[in-house]
């Protein structure tokens, strides 16, 4: 591509610098495109972000403009009306209007009936032990046993 090898297969230097200068300037001109399309991205962000700003410039001044206009506009009549009662002044004359009945007490429930005592159990026979046992025997009275006599 560049020229050919030697017998030696030695490339010759006039060679091996023209390379370099081809990929220097393969590299530079890559180099400038990515440049160019940041330039191009970072500029259409710029746009963009400025129309932000205007327009939140803009609802700003219309909510600005907005609270001063309702501060400035007369606060509007209710349009209901307060109920009127009667003004009852009282000198110890209470007792000609009725009073409230007295609230009806309330009746706890009948209690549970009482249920009879349950019956008595029998007797029970004794019964003999179904585990024999060889160890010491706890009883004093050993006269039952045989081997004691």
């Amino acid at each position: 591509m560049y020229g050919t090898r030697t017998q030696d297969g030695v490339i010759p230097a006039r060679d091996i610098h023209a390379r370099y200068e081809d990929v220097t300037v393969r590299h530079g001109a890559r180099v400038d495109e990515i440049g160019d399309e940041f330039a191009q991205r970072l500029a259409a962000a710029d746009t963009e972000a400025a129309e932000r700003a205007r327009l939140a410039a803009e609802a700003q001044a219309q909510a600005k403009l907005a609270a001063e206009q309702a501060e400035q506009a007369p606060e509007a009549k209710p349009t209901w009306e307060r109920r009127q009662r009667p003004t009852v002044l009282s000198f110890g004359a209470e007792d000609e209007t009725p009073a409230a009945a007295a609230p009806q007490p309330v009746v706890p429930p009948p209690p549970p009936p009482v249920a009879p005592p349950p019956a008595p159990e029998p007797p029970r026979r004794p019964v003999r032990s179904r585990v024999h046992s060889f160890g010491p025997v706890d009883d004093e009275d050993l006269s039952a046993q045989r081997w004691m006599r």
